[in-house]
């Protein structure tokens, strides 16, 4: 019975044990369940804070903006280039602004523009369609002239670009702007009359500086580009955004393409092959314009009788200049085209094609007429075009130099040459850039419109299909 007793009692006292131990263990394991979770979720919080840093700092900057070969435009690469492109528009209109009057104004008016343009800069921006052309065609420049010519542009060439740009005005003598916080007002009509501003002078073109030389003066202008930059800003009140290594640098950029342009250039079109032509560019001529009016739907043979009834007064103004009248005189009084009678007949410049300075086109058998005459000759029969009749002379001629001829050359020759790079250095955009890019024009030009030969009084209503020109040689 004793036995018994005391069984149920370490009975009992073992079921409690395995409570008290049972409850032990679950609070346990609530804590190891609360620290687990704590831990999971600070590890997920670090998990994400870090994946939201690489993401930011090395995943987005790294990601491609455009391609151009095999070189790639990360987005970290495109904030870099769109700083020194605002940089360098910020340099010129500096050098507008060195001018004073209106040039400075342009400034003072550009400036908060470009300010918020660089200070705004993200990575995570949507890319601009300008700054990515500039670098799809400095890279695929740059990757063609190395490839083909194996011709590189060095700062030292840059520098020398630099300063016979900047150097007149922001050379080793220049003094810093002294900008007020004064923007002149946008004058109003009817308001006070402008000043004339004064055109910038020409000075002598001095030699080109060595490299080492160029240098040094390029560094110096520099440093008075990013004075007068600081002292621009002032009387906007906001903190200059851009360095001096920024103007340095977008300069030195902007004037290595244009060195290795010009590289490229003597390469494509060398100066000891070239033959340069003797053909007339401008050709200057004066006319006595005799009208003949031809009314809407004249049959063929009436208005061969028109213009015949016409001949004679021409004929008549050939023999008076053959008997020595002059011809500017002569025109003053006799002519029937209004525009250029007062000018005593004189017309517009064209070349052998007819196309005028005025950015017209010459009727073919006026041109045809010039052409066939020597300086100072005046046609022996009047020419008919659908204006009427012509007494044409030839005033004078102009060849281009062959360093002019050279340089347009070149300039042609290079449009080819890079317009033809896109199809050996394929560009491609992995984003999409806000602005548009606008391809090269392909297809025949637009025809141009039809040179005034017969000028109306100003107190006759001119028709509309007669264009104007004012521009005289």
């Amino acid at each position: 019975m004793t036995q018994s007793k005391n069984d149920a009692r370490e009975q009992a006292r073992r079921v409690a044990d395995h409570r008290h131990i049972t409850k032990s263990e679950r609070e346990n394991q609530r804590r190891r369940l609360v620290i687990i979770t704590t831990v999971a979720a600070v590890a997920i919080a670090l998990v994400s804070v870090v994946s939201g840093v690489i993401y930011d700092k090395v995943i987005i900057p790294a990601q491609t903006v455009a391609t151009v070969g095999n070189v790639n435009l990360s987005r970290e690469m495109y904030v870099r280039e769109k700083r020194l492109s605002l940089a360098a528009n910020m340099a010129q209109n500096l050098l507008l602004a060195s001018f004073g009057g209106q040039f400075a104004e342009r400034f003072q008016q550009q400036n908060p523009y470009l300010e918020s343009q660089i200070a705004g800069t993200t990575l995570s921006e949507e890319p601009d369609g300008q700054i990515i052309a500039e670098w799809v065609q400095n890279e695929s420049l740059r990757q063609a002239a190395n490839t083909e010519f194996q011709l590189t542009a060095s700062e030292g060439q840059a520098d020398q670009a630099l300063v016979a740009d900047y150097g007149m005005v922001f050379g080793e003598t220049a003094t810093p702007l002294a900008i007020t916080a004064t923007i002149v007002p946008t004058l109003t009509p009817g308001g006070p009359t402008a000043t004339t501003e004064p055109e910038p002078t020409n000075a002598p073109p001095t030699a080109t500086p060595d490299e080492a030389k160029a240098k040094d003066v390029a560094g110096k202008i520099v440093d008075t580009i990013f004075t007068n930059y600081t002292t621009a800003m002032q009387p906007t009140g906001a903190k200059p955004v851009l360095t001096r290594d920024d103007f340095l640098q977008a300069l030195r950029r902007q004037y290595e393409r244009q060195a290795l342009m010009e590289r490229v250039k003597e390469k494509l079109l060398p100066a000891d092959t070239y033959q340069a032509s003797t053909e007339p560019t401008g050709i200057y001529t004066s006319q006595i314009f005799v009208r003949v009016d031809v009314p809407e739907g004249t049959s063929a043979a009436d208005k061969d009788a028109l213009y015949a009834a016409q001949k004679s007064r021409a004929d008549e103004i050939i023999a008076k200049l053959k008997s020595g009248t002059d011809f500017a005189t002569l025109a003053q009084t006799e002519s029937d085209d209004y525009t250029s009678r007062k000018d005593g007949g004189t017309m517009d410049s064209f070349d052998l094609t007819g196309k005028s300075v005025a950015g017209s086109q010459y009727d073919a058998a006026y041109v045809a007429a010039a052409i066939a005459l020597k300086p100072n000759e005046i046609v022996a029969a009047p020419v008919r075009t659908d204006f009427g009749w012509h007494v044409i002379k030839l005033n004078s001629t102009s060849v281009p130099t062959v360093e002019e001829q050279l340089r347009d050359g070149r300039t042609k020759a290079f449009e080819t040459w890079f317009t033809a790079l896109e199809t050996k250095y394929p560009v491609s955009y992995a984003v999409a850039p806000t602005a548009t890019i606008v391809p090269v024009a392909t297809g025949e030009p637009a025809p141009l419109p039809t040179a005034p030969l017969a000028g109306y009084p100003t107190s006759t209503v001119t028709p509309v299909v007669v264009a104007t020109a004012t521009a005289k040689p």
